[in-house]
């Protein structure tokens, strides 16, 4: 299989990134049997976080505390050494996939990142700021395309943190559409999904066949499909 590189990016913090990453590589990798590393480029380390809460241990296929890496940006050479670092653990790590955890703010960040990545998964929460920020990493997206002269990257919405009670909640998949892109699997606001990252694990590990689980499955289908119509 080749390499297929995915960005979860939006310019807000606090839309859900990390969990995406996170959780959506670990179906990926348990469930589907693709070699997956979570790329974490937040200066915040979200995502390095909760895998140092991890226990080491035989969790077949993915292993937070295996297969979440760090990386910098360096802003005097950003493309060529992140190019460098992004090679050098692609090798190292033999993955297939690789999703990667992308700064919020920083639209040069945004850009390298989306200008090396087959999909760009941008969540989006019920917020009118989140929906403003969306809006700039479609852009983004678009940009990217221009630059390569094709479909890629990949651009599709995701509704996160979603309250299905709310009226923002339940329209949110239509407003995101205005947009122009592709609107994938909602991801709704559950405690389980706090919860698993203070014990250091993922959905499928803290709540395996929960209800947040079966929506990470059902994002993780979505990507396959994509990746097969690429």
């Amino acid at each position: 299989m080749k390499l297929f590189i995915t960005s979860c990016l939006n310019l807000k913090g606090g839309c859900g990134k990390s969990t995406v990453c996170i959780n959506l590589a670990a179906c990926l990798a348990t469930r589907h049997n693709l070699k997956v590393m979570v790329v974490d480029l937040d200066p915040q380390r979200s995502a390095t976080r909760w895998a140092m809460q991890a226990q080491p241990g035989k969790i077949k296929n993915f292993n937070l505390s295996k297969h979440v890496y760090p990386l910098t940006l360096d802003f005097d050479r950003p493309a060529l050494r992140f190019k460098q670092d992004l090679d050098k653990l692609i090798t190292d790590t033999k993955s297939n996939l690789i999703i990667v955890d992308t700064p919020p703010e920083l639209q040069d960040a945004a850009l390298l990142t989306a200008l090396i990545s087959d999909l760009i998964l941008v969540p989006v929460t019920p917020s009118p700021l989140d929906l403003w920020a969306a809006e700039a990493a479609v852009e983004i997206g678009r940009e990217a395309r221009k630059e390569h002269g094709s479909n890629k990257p990949r651009i599709t919405l995701l509704p996160s943190k979603i309250q299905p009670h709310t009226v923002l909640g339940r329209e949110l998949s239509d407003t995101l559409a205005a947009l122009g892109e592709p609107v994938g699997p909602s991801i709704t606001q559950r405690v389980a999904l706090v919860e698993c990252v203070v014990a250091g694990q993922t959905i499928d590990q803290y709540a395996p066949r929960s209800p947040s689980h079966i929506e990470f499955e059902t994002l993780a289908k979505y990507v396959l499909g994509v990746m097969k119509g690429i």
